[in-house]
């Protein structure tokens, strides 16, 4: 296999990026575009349920059956629904957090990619606080370290071990088993954390769900296992795209575009859709379903 040398023109795939279309790999931006918007869906059902739920069902007819479908979607597996969205979510977190591990060597400066995104998790853990002061959410809802927390660490951590494998005479090579191996110890480090009892840790909740213990938090994901997710995708991406095409150039066409779009605008979008989703749900309610009930105002 022949690996990318340093003086290599990269197409850059990380979502804020600034480069032309044409030097894009067209399937990266595609599939976590794709996730992206599976996560928008999620969070459009969690919504629906958790502050919609009562005012749709209690109107009956095609309202009610919506909101028994979102009260399904986030049961957790105990209906078929809740099953396949648990299974759902499972694979396409995999492959979001092993594209941003994999973005690693398509950036040309991975520590303003980190900082960008430790900004808008910054923007959305005040977001929540302030929503939390206006009573909207309640004080379980409000993001300390959700995906965006985990996603800048874990950049940094990927970035470093990229820079240090550029000293090696098989960069990438060396890049790769170095990733694979630190992924499998991630997770051999998880599954022994996994057999120990809770340790409530305000200062290490960002390790391990252990030490978070009977906090009550919305969107926690912490750096065990997903830090080994990260690794592996950014192992496996720079094994498939060490040649930096694509493997499926005749695939591409305009059929993908709105995913891709997505995919080009990820922390936007994540910063935004769930005021998009807030706002959506109460029109709709004050409209359509119980006339001037607004819920969230």
């Amino acid at each position: 296999m022949r690996f990318l040398s340093d003086e290599r023109c990269l197409p850059n795939n990380y979502p804020a990026a600034e480069t032309p279309h044409k030097a894009r790999i067209w399937e990266l931006d595609f599939l976590r575009g794709f996730t992206i918007l599976l996560m928008w869906i999620d969070h459009f059902m969690f919504d629906l349920c958790v502050y919609f739920s009562d005012v749709w069902t209690g109107k009956g007819g095609a309202a009610a059956a919506v909101a028994k479908f979102a009260t399904c979607w986030w049961d957790h597996g105990e209906s078929w629904i809740g099953q396949t969205r648990d299974v759902i979510q499972i694979i396409a977190l995999c492959v979001f957090f092993g594209l941003c591990g994999g973005s690693t060597i398509f950036s040309r400066d991975n520590a303003s990619r980190a900082m960008k995104t430790m900004i808008a998790a910054c923007v959305i853990t005040l977001g929540t606080y302030f929503a939390l002061f206006l009573e909207i959410l309640d004080e379980g809802s409000v993001i300390v370290f959700g995906v965006l927390h985990m996603l800048s660490f874990a950049t940094i951590l990927v970035s470093a071990v990229y820079a240090l494998s550029r000293f090696a005479k098989k960069s990438d090579l060396v890049f790769i088993v170095v990733c694979a191996i630190l992924s499998g110890a991630v997770f051999a480090v998880n599954a022994a954390l996994n057999r120990l009892p809770p340790m409530p840790n305000d200062a290490l909740m960002f390790l391990h769900e252990r030490f978070a213990y009977g906090m009550v938090m919305g969107d926690y994901f912490p750096l065990f296992p997903n830090l080994g997710i990260v690794f592996a995708g950014a192992a496996i991406v720079t094994l498939l795209y060490s040649s930096g095409k694509s493997l499926m150039p005749k695939a591409d066409g305009k059929w993908n575009k709105p995913f891709r779009f997505v995919g080009r605008h990820t922390l936007l979008i994540v910063i935004v859709h769930q005021v998009f989703n807030m706002l959506l749900l109460s029109l709709v309610t004050a409209a359509f379903v119980d006339f001037g009930n607004f819920v969230i105002f």
